[in-house]
């Protein structure tokens, strides 16, 4: 019977899986052919629902013991294995996506961009950068990395990154809106849930921001701060680009802001804080120089660096108090260990962890340490076991993947910004705002985490890139928009109408 097992069966059920595997590509691609405008919101969503699809099934519940915050899951193997099918559906999608782009000879798909649309130019060269840096920061240092380490989080992302940037060239939808659809799916879900089952959604003996608060909102989220990036970053995309209808964009912004103030996330906070003004002030200033256009040339200057300069000072004071040492002395005081960092959330306090990377860093500077640097065994061995990641993107990248790592990121933010300033006019600076704001939480977090495309954070960053991406798009030349206009009567050989 094993032999039969081993012989027959398991490379029967290698040879249909492998079939049903082409077959589901197959139909995949001829779908995306088709409705090509709704490939990348249905990537989009399907993903945020895996998202909250893993927490929800895992029926969690968060309780504090006398060892501390206790994440206990009740989920079985059939709901996990729901939760892992919605996965699979991405993934599988994604890489079929990406086959019917590559085998696209007649480029049927490209015919439909929305960028040459509106006469611009597909935002390739920042696509290419960004899968550059993830092959340098997930894929290179599995061979070239100081510890051997391979985990299939490690490769399919890649795919679904591939697939997003290529099929919101041609979405019928505005990718900005379908960003907000994600994280509104994550801040309402989190308020139902802490409706429904509180147990699972909040945090339990948290002292936190507010007093006699004493409880965290987690939500749909793996973590309270997961929760607060999401809800920052909605509050941000509905100030930048606010509904039609008043009552719903009112509600918006109070559902964000109730669900960070319950996150008690205080980088959130601040980062939403300094960006509403930020955009506020923007927004005062488009409007009082409309307003003065061809009365006071001088009064309508002074406005502006009067606006300009406070808007310098809200952001500079919001870096002060992140990285403030105000609790420091009675935090160490509390420690037995001066070098378990875990709970401290000060300047100070990250320099440990940040001097950890930087030393694990240096001993493979071109490649790094790899994708087991921040595991937790490694980190009980630096004396770091609270310290997940190393609380700056850049130290977190030169860990992982080196100076080849680090270089790439650059080469990517160096598009971002420039994308960032091509759209300032369009979005009345609001471009600027969401590419500050994703840097000043580069300074203490880790907001780009090309391998979690299931945590939160996912989507509260990848709403700011697609924001700027598709906003800040470069116009065609004019010759290119005269040419695109005029007719093309031959074409390989054969007679075309007007292009």
């Amino acid at each position: 019977m094993e032999e039969l097992i081993i012989y027959f069966l398991l490379p029967l059920g290698a040879l249909l899986f492998a079939l049903l595997a082409i077959g589901g590509a197959v139909f995949v691609a001829g779908i995306a052919a088709r409705w090509r405008g709704w490939a990348f919101a249905t990537v989009l969503l399907l993903t945020v629902a895996a998202s909250i699809s893993s927490i929800v099934l895992s029926f969690r519940k968060l309780t504090l013991s006398e060892q501390g915050l206790m994440n206990m899951s009740d989920g079985d193997g059939a709901s996990g294995l729901l939760s892992k099918l919605i996965l699979m559906a991405v993934i599988g999608s994604s890489f079929a996506l990406c086959l019917a782009w590559l085998f696209d000879f007649n480029k049927k798909l490209r015919q439909h961009s929305r960028f040459t649309r509106r006469d611009m130019c597909a935002p390739n060269d920042i696509v290419i950068a960004f899968m550059v840096f993830y092959v340098a920061f997930s894929i290179v240092p599995i061979f070239m990395g100081q510890r051997y380490y391979f985990h299939v989080s490690l490769i399919y992302p890649f795919f679904v990154y591939l697939a997003m940037f290529l099929y919101l060239q041609v979405s019928d939808i505005d990718p900005v809106r379908v960003s907000k659809y994600c994280l509104g799916a994550l801040v309402f879900g989190s308020l139902v849930a802490a409706i429904v089952t509180p147990s699972a959604a909040f945090q339990p003996g948290y002292n936190g921001l507010i007093p006699g608060f004493n409880l965290r909102l987690w939500g749909v989220t793996a973590h309270a701060n997961a929760l607060g990036a999401v809800a920052c970053a909605f509050f941000l995309m509905e100030m930048a680009e606010p509904e039609k209808k008043r009552w719903l964009h009112f509600g918006i912004l109070f559902a964000a802001g109730l669900t960070m103030i319950m996150s008690q996330s205080k980088t959130s906070i601040l980062t939403a804080f300094m960006g509403g003004m930020m955009i506020t002030c923007m927004q005062i200033w488009n409007y009082l120089r409309t307003q003065t256009r061809g009365y006071n040339r001088n009064s309508s200057a002074f406005l502006a660096v009067l606006l300009m300069g406070f808007c310098f000072v809200i952001v500079m004071v919001g870096i002060w108090i992140m990285f403030s040492d105000v609790n420091l002395l009675t935090m160490i005081e509390s420690k037995l260990d001066s070098r378990a960092v875990g709970d401290l959330s000060t300047g100070t306090g990250r320099l440990w962890i940040w001097s950890a990377a930087i030393k694990g860093g240096m001993e493979n500077p071109l490649f790094g340490q790899g994708a087991s640097f921040w595991n937790l065994e490694n980190r009980l061995r630096l004396g770091l076991s609270g310290a997940v990641s190393a609380h700056n993107l850049y130290l977190q990248v030169f860990s992982r993947s080196g100076l080849i790592g680090l270089a790439s990121l650059l080469a990517f933010l160096f598009f971002l910004v420039r994308y960032a300033m091509r759209a300032s006019k369009a979005t009345n600076g609001a471009s600027l705002v969401m590419l500050a704001v994703l840097l000043v939480r580069s300074m203490t977090e880790v907001p780009i985490a090309p391998n979690g495309i299931l945590g939160a954070e996912f989507f509260g960053t990848m709403a700011y890139i697609f924001y700027i991406i598709d906003r800040g798009a470069r116009p065609l030349s004019k010759r290119n928009v005269i040419e695109k206009k005029q007719p093309a009567y031959f074409a390989n050989g054969r007679f075309r109408g007007p292009a």
